[in-house]
């Protein structure tokens, strides 16, 4: 019971800042539909027109913050991921709801793009540091060395002022930061791997309506969010090759895989939605384009309501 509450929380807050949208009722076009994009300048937003986005647009924007988690109560402990293939560490920052530096910070990475599948990262329950207490250390010069206050260091790890560390022991650091010198790259790395793949033209259409919350990551897919039970529907003609409506399924939660049998250039496409909240189709159906099929969520590994929408045998119709 708690965890729900905690979850239907979550979700509120998440739907509570989205933005105003059009009709539901609709399939907005590709060349005409603009997203709100966070670059993470002070809740700056940015109107980008799709038909505008290149190839060396950057890879993401920052993942969800974990405000929402009260450091008085639901701690979680470190997690260790394994590395799967096509991850990106924007992708599973985005995912654990935690900054990409607070990744790299955990597992000393020197360059974003060295992870490889079957490595295991370490994943702080927080955007912040993991630090490793050494002899003479204290919270007031653990607070100083990360620019925090001692306070949120307490109240996080369940600490008393005064109360004696132990050597070696690991505390977290909420919202701690490590002075350094490494800098994300410029290029869209995802979508240059993606590259190769051949444009569909308008054969898709976006299946929902909201805001690009992260770009090219994954097995080319695009995350799309707007509030819990927004309309998604069908980007193409397609047969509904899976329809899974519980379960955790690697992270997708409620997902559909859709095959496209009429794809541009006899091309074998299909499209996977995730982290659905209800689904409106079954294994075996045929579905046309602009049908309705699901209803957005927040299932599997994922910190807010949200559309994962890849596509495999084309690029990906967001990224031009």
């Amino acid at each position: 019971m708690f965890s729900n509450l905690v979850r239907k929380y979550i979700e509120e807050t998440s739907a509570s800042v989205m933005t105003s949208y059009t009709s539901h009722n609709q399939v907005a076009d590709l060349t005409s539909l603009a997203v709100m994009q966070d670059m993470g300048r002070g809740g700056e937003s940015v109107d980008l027109e799709l038909s505008t986005i290149q190839d060396s647009s950057f890879v993401s924007n920052n993942p969800v913050s974990a405000d929402y988690l009260d450091f008085g109560f639901g701690k979680n402990q470190i997690e260790e991921y394994e590395v799967q293939p096509g991850d990106a560490l924007s992708f599973i920052a985005s995912d654990y709801g935690v900054s990409v530096q607070s990744i790299i910070w955990a597992n000393n990475l020197t360059n974003i793009n060295t992870i490889s599948p079957g490595q295991i990262l370490r994943i702080p329950p927080v955007t912040g540091v993991i630090h490793k207490v050494k002899k003479g250390d204290t919270i007031g010069s653990i607070a100083k060395k990360y620019g925090v206050a001692p306070d949120k260091i307490l109240a996080f790890n369940d600490r008393k002022e005064g109360q004696p560390l132990d050597i070696d022991e690991e505390l977290i650091v909420p919202n701690g930061q490590i002075k350094s010198t490494f800098i994300a790259p410029s290029g869209n790395a995802n979508a240059k791997r993606f590259s190769y793949l051949p444009d569909s033209g308008d054969y898709f259409k976006v299946p929902t309506q909201g805001r690009i919350s992260q770009w090219l990551h994954g097995r080319n897919g695009i995350d799309i969010a707007a509030p819990c039970g927004t309309n998604i529907y069908a980007p193409a003609d397609a047969v509904v090759a899976i329809a899974d409506s519980s379960g955790y399924n690697g992270g997708f939660g409620i997902f559909t895989k859709l095959i496209h049998p009429n794809a541009p250039g006899g091309i074998q496409a299909e499209s996977v939605l995730a982290h659905l909240s209800k689904l409106l189709v079954k294994t075996g159906d045929s579905v046309k384009k602009g049908d309705l099929i699901a209803k957005m969520g927040s299932t599997g590994r994922s910190t807010g309501c949200h559309l994962h929408w890849e596509v495999h045998g084309f690029k990906h119709p967001l990224v031009k």
